[in-house]
């Protein structure tokens, strides 16, 4: 079946930024392929089930197509996703990965085990995720990719030295990645985020343990405030509506201003 409407790809899409971005992109007139990730995930937090979600964005006019049966570090899981988004639609113009596994402590406290899940969440899941969905964009001649990953990827922070590490690696990927194929007509661009208002971020840092200490950590923004996930959203569907195609291999901190 081919879809006269853009589609656009969603993963961890029922919970963090998940929700917010569908909708977006649904008052945008895209199709979405959604894949729910495992409430185990620290990155998700409080979930938005399919069963609340689908019917909102379909009354919103999209066909949405729901998947949560695949394992997203691995290449089979990417495939699996990319594969039903083009049989379901015939088309896959837009692609959003949210990636990682928050992970904090002394670097000397960090296990083998903690080492080996950062690498598979932070990296693993960014380089299958890419070869999975380029190249049907490359075959269209066309298309946009975001993968979300973290502003402590651009500035070296103590305590988060093995989630830095590996969110530093995954942004220099997808740079690389979205300058090889910008002359195919795709933008591959990542987003990272620190100090975001969502359950993992604030129970990783004890912000939701009393409003002080939640004034602590924005105290530590510039902007002294916290990012909401509809200000995210509302960034990160400029970079997959098509209506921007002006920049590929780039990095966007979105954290108020910390690691500008």
């Amino acid at each position: 079946m081919t879809d006269t409407r853009p589609t656009a790809l969603v993963t961890m899409a029922t919970g963090y930024l998940g929700p917010a971005l569908a909708r977006n992109l649904a008052s945008k007139g895209f199709d979405l392929v959604l894949q729910g990730m495992p409430q185990s995930n620290n990155m998700v937090g409080t979930e938005v089930p399919f069963s609340e979600l689908v019917p909102e964005l379909e009354a919103a006019g999209s066909v949405v197509h729901t998947v949560t049966d695949v394992d997203l570090s691995t290449a089979e899981g990417n495939k699996s996703l990319v594969a039903q988004a083009i049989e379901r639609f015939g088309r896959l113009d837009s692609a959003c990965y949210v990636t990682g596994l928050i992970v904090i402590g002394k670097f000397l406290d960090m296990t083998e085990k903690q080492w080996d899940t950062v690498k598979r969440m932070n990296l693993d899941m960014v380089f299958h995720g890419l070869q999975a969905a380029i190249p049907p964009m490359v075959e269209a001649g066309s298309g946009q990719i975001v993968v979300f990953t973290s502003a402590t990827g651009a500035r070296p922070d103590p305590m988060v030295s093995i989630y830095g590490g590996t969110r530093a690696g995954a942004n220099g990927l997808v740079r690389a990645v979205g300058l090889e194929h910008a002359a195919d007509g795709i933008q591959v661009n990542a987003v990272g985020t620190n100090y975001m208002d969502f359950p993992g971020f604030l129970k990783a840092t004890g912000a939701d343990s009393s409003p002080e200490r939640r004034s602590a950590i924005e105290a530590q923004v510039p902007m002294k405030k916290l990012g909401t996930m509809e200000e995210l959203a509302a960034f990160t569907s400029v970079l997959l509506d098509g209506s921007s195609r002006f920049q590929t291999g780039q990095f966007f901190s979105f954290s108020g201003g910390w690691s500008s």
